[in-house]
């Protein structure tokens, strides 16, 4: 079975029980046994919010108890990513998650439909 990795809205969605998709990406991922991974920029969006409320402690530690593995992003990832790019015009953290997910033969899972569209694999999640 392949690993999963979520992109930063299905990661801030498991994070914060008030999120509108937390049920579902919940759900989700109670059928899985499978490693669960997310990108360092996914890492990265997660605590700008933290970060403001001086809360970036806690978040961290909850994700990093939570995630089996971060994955930092490699002259592989970001030359794919520039490739999704130029192919398909998603914004630049969009196309490093889904270039990880590519690169690492992992299965993206997003609340995303076009990130989803543009990415060989990805699950899209619905609420």
């Amino acid at each position: 079975m392949a690993g999963l990795i979520l992109d930063s809205d299905a990661l801030l969605a498991i994070m914060n029980s008030d999120d509108i998709h937390h049920k579902s990406i919940k759900k989700r991922l109670l059928q899985s046994k499978a490693r669960l991974s997310i990108s360092v920029v996914s890492y990265s969006e997660a605590l700008v919010y933290p970060f403001e409320k001086n809360n970036y402690g806690a978040m961290s530690e909850a994700i990093m108890t939570f995630v089996d593995e971060i994955v930092d992003v490699t002259v592989s990832i970001a030359t794919k990513a520039a490739q999704m790019r130029a192919a398909t015009k998603i914004k630049l953290p969009d196309a490093l998650i889904a270039a990880t997910a590519i690169d690492k033969g992992l299965t993206l899972l997003t609340f995303d439909e076009k990130l989803a569209r543009k990415t060989p694999g990805a699950e899209l999640l619905v609420s």
